[in-house]
């Protein structure tokens, strides 16, 4: 048990990559099991060693690249993770460890995470992601306030770095009674805990 009530098994090729995650845009490559500090994606190309993140209406994103090598991404990508570019970091460093040879070796489940429906936010926000060059009209809507597409968006991220398949879940954890919310249930709620890794050949 880690000190934030995480169980982890060994250390080892066979355990759970699970970052500490700070909202940033900071990507780490994982060779064994652990808890990342200030990382918010986790990939590794270790067989048998599982990549995760915990989500509670931020957007989860899993990486997968069959190939001889293969390799499995982790992403966290809230608001600032997603108007950071996460996902294009993270693919982007998968590419320099030479890893995969372009972003269309991969292919991405965006999981459970809160609908444009119930995400709601300030001007500010939307401001931010307008300056960032994100297509507004497809991603944000007025209605009292902003509504922001946070899955749209990284699937758009995803499309623009060359990923081609890509599954986008439609759950919505603020509405499903299934799954854990921050914005139903305040930060205090339990995680939702979003995982891959691939066995040896």
């Amino acid at each position: 048990m880690t000190d934030d009530g995480c169980f982890l098994p060994p250390s080892g090729a066979w355990g759970v990559a699970l970052p500490r995650q700070v909202h940033s845009a900071n990507v780490a490559y994982v060779t064994e099991a652990g808890r990342p500090a200030d990382t918010d994606a986790v990939f590794t190309d270790v067989p048998g060693l599982c990549v995760a993140v915990k989500t509670a209406d931020c957007i989860p994103v899993l990486l997968y690249a069959e190939q001889e090598h293969p390799v499995v991404a982790a992403v966290h990508a809230g608001w600032r993770g997603t108007v950071s570019r996460i996902i294009c970091r993270t693919l982007e460093n998968m590419k320099v460890r030479g890893l995969i040879k372009s972003a269309s070796d991969c292919c991405a489940i965006i999981g459970p995470g809160i609908s444009q429906d119930s995400f709601e936010v300030g001007d500010e926000v939307y401001e931010a992601f307008g300056k960032e060059g994100f297509p507004m009209p497809l991603i944000a809507q007025r209605r009292d306030k902003w509504h922001l597409d946070l899955r749209e968006a990284n699937r758009w991220l995803l499309e623009e770095c060359g990923v081609r398949d890509v599954f986008v879940s439609d759950v919505d954890t603020k509405t499903s009674p299934d799954w854990y919310s921050a914005r139903r249930e305040t930060i205090h709620t339990g995680r939702n805990y979003n995982a891959i890794f691939f066995l040896p050949s």
